[in-house]
């Protein structure tokens, strides 16, 4: 269990001392507020909005390992009684961008400061130490580009006629999409094309140990006007190593902007997979020839696939597009967020648990909150 306070020096220690033995604080709730008009998400563990600095315990580090500190001052501090623990202030959080944290966390794995596949977890866990604006809090929750429980993926790709041969599609724009993370493509079909198969994958948790397996949920297939549900997709895309447990999505640009291909990653620990994508980015085609095919995946040209995340709305889980908030979620099914508000009840992931989201009933508040995946929301 991971132990955050907002004391310091002397007095934390005593106090973490005592606590130890079964008087810790036991979260309750995430509080959404609105101080200067600002909205802002008070995690259960900070006892309120003017909370500025936290602990966040790592576990007990080599006496000699070096761990150095983020840009902006997250910094891990040795404490005799507490152990080890990463200082979370308001000045740090407010100046770090999703970039440095990820990599920061990632770069203390690498130092052997946390254990292997822990620095997704710790990113998690600071994000959640402090009251962060939503805003911010959505820039570093989304800043994270692998995917996770709470993600879903929709893969779109083009049933052929035997014997098609040629460009499946020729793209003739590609454009920001409606929503944060999506692209509007409009593309011009080959003839052979009679169809499409619409195949969802879900994120789910590795069996023992940090990570995730890439698992098939549906698939759609759409063939002139006849619509078929086979039990499986057509065509086997993620066919990882066996022991891949975490993975990311990535856009490869091949020679313009409107010429590109999806590739999905994987990797056995998270610093495989940091390791990967930068060697890809650094130069495509030299990892293509040269990286284990079980540890990626490209998908045919002429076929889209999107990340979304996965919320449960009456009992019903739903997948939205990122960024998506609670308005959102209601209305997609069919309710009407003006007139609900006041009757929502929303639970939000925290620690492998979910807790409520308490906010002031007479304020429609609730609807602006951006939806990070995971979420259970009623009424």
């Amino acid at each position: 269990m991971v132990f955050r306070t907002s004391l310091s020096g002397a007095v934390a220690a005593v106090v973490f001392a005592a606590c130890v033995t079964g008087c810790a604080h036991q979260p309750g709730a995430f509080r959404l507020t609105a101080p200067g008009n600002a909205a802002t998400l008070i995690p259960p563990d900070a006892k309120d909005v003017t909370v500025a600095r936290a602990a966040v315990r790592v576990g007990p580090i080599p006496r000699k390992t070096v761990c150095g500190a983020s840009p902006h001052g997250l910094a891990i501090q040795r404490k005799w009684l507490a152990g080890p623990q990463v200082i979370v202030t308001r000045e740090a959080m407010a100046s770090t961008n999703p970039a440095e944290l990820f990599a920061w966390t990632l770069g203390l794995e690498k130092q052997g400061c946390i254990p292997p596949n822990e620095a997704f977890r710790l990113a998690e866990e600071i994000i959640d130490a402090l009251p962060l604006g939503v805003a911010k809090r959505l820039q570093l929750v989304q800043g994270r580009s692998d995917l996770k429980p709470g993600n879903s993926l929709r893969v779109v790709s083009p049933v052929l006629k035997p014997g098609t041969s040629g460009s499946l599609a020729e793209i003739t724009s590609v454009g920001a999409g409606s929503t944060p993370g999506s692209l509007d493509v409009e593309v011009k079909a080959n003839p052979g094309v009679i169809g499409d198969e619409i195949d969802w994958y879900d994120l789910a948790a590795q069996a023992a140990g940090q990570g995730y397996r890439i698992v098939p949920r549906s698939t759609e297939v759409h063939i002139d006007d006849k619509v078929e549900h086979p039990a499986s997709p057509t065509t086997k895309r993620f066919e990882f190593d066996a022991e891949a447990r975490w993975y990311e999505l990535y856009m490869m640009t091949k020679v313009s902007a409107n010429d590109f291909d999806f590739v999905v990653f994987s990797a056995k620990t998270s610093e495989e997979l940091e390791d990967s994508v930068a060697a890809f980015q650094k130069d495509a085609a030299a990892f293509l020839r040269s990286a284990d095919p079980a540890t990626y995946a490209v998908l045919p040209h002429g076929s889209g696939i999107n990340a979304y995340i996965r919320v449960k709305v009456n009992g019903v889980w739903t997948d939205l597009p990122k960024g998506n908030t609670v308005r959102q979620a209601v209305g997609q099914a069919a309710g009407d967020p003006r007139t609900l508000a006041a009757r929502l009840k929303v639970r939000k992931p925290h620690d492998g648990k979910l807790y409520p989201v308490e906010w002031d009933r007479g304020s429609d508040l609730i609807l602006g909150l951006p939806l990070e995946g995971g979420e259970e929301i009623g009424w």
